[in-house]
């Protein structure tokens, strides 16, 4: 029987989400469309995000480069457990690497944010501010601690999955399978974000919503960023463990 909770190869906390369907998707928008039930095998997400204080271990370790706003080689004092941001995606390919992990595709994103009943927010279907850090609040903020919104955690108790920064996934931006929508975006030119963040509303916090930028943008001064989270697979986890 595959525990509820592991440690990566990193350190990280990972919560298990099950085998089986999910409703990914939806119809209120295009890039959404169509809403299709999806199937997948076991694995494990991070419970949170990969931190600052994580991706120093990783420099020290590998002698990677620190994020774009970071001053020099050190975390920004008090933000040693914020979401590590201004990230492109191949240096968070790197650090799932190093982890011995991966990052996610859109469907094991969104089925650890949703959950097996289709709802539009990780905790249900009405928006709370108190639960995620979107533009809505009036606040401003960067970022706040991966552990700010324990309320908002997905039905599997990955926590920070909507707000704060958006997180990278592992494959291209394009139509899902049956989409009749032809979005010019589409195609390998751009890498999937999921989750909205501090820069934006609740809208871009939905579950179904998709986002994409460049693999080799890592963000712009003085503007949130893109962060990630690692999954792995159920069985590569039992081989690790045997």
């Amino acid at each position: 029987m595959l525990r509820q909770s592991m440690s990566g190869r990193d350190g990280k906390e990972m919560v298990l989400i099950p085998e089986g369907e999910f409703i990914m998707g939806s119809e209120e928008f295009g890039p959404e469309s169509p809403q299709h039930k999806v199937y997948l095998p076991a694995y494990y997400i991070d419970k949170y995000p990969v931190t600052n204080a994580e991706y120093k271990r990783y420099m020290d370790e590998t002698c990677a480069m620190p994020p774009r706003h970071w001053d020099g080689f050190e975390v920004p004092l008090g933000l040693e457990n914020h979401s590590v941001h201004r990230i492109s995606w191949f240096e968070a390919v790197m650090y799932a690497d190093w982890a011995g992990e991966r990052l996610p595709t859109e469907a094991e994103w969104e089925k650890a944010a949703r959950g097996t009943d289709g709802r539009r927010w990780p905790w249900g279907n009405e928006f709370d501010e108190a639960l995620a850090l979107v533009w809505d609040r009036g606040e401003f903020l960067m970022t706040l601690p991966v552990d700010a919104h324990p309320g908002g955690a997905s039905p599997y108790g990955a926590c920070e999955m909507v707000g704060n920064v958006e997180e990278w996934c592992a494959n291209w931006y394009d139509a899902y399978p049956g989409s009749t929508y032809k979005g010019k975006a589409f195609g390998k030119k751009f890498k999937a974000l999921r989750g909205g963040s501090s820069f934006f509303t609740q809208n871009h916090a939905r579950c179904a919503y998709r986002c994409f930028t460049r693999p080799e943008d890592s963000g712009m001064d003085g503007l949130v960023g893109c962060g990630f989270r690692c999954v792995l697979d159920a069985d590569a986890a039992g081989a690790a463990e045997g």
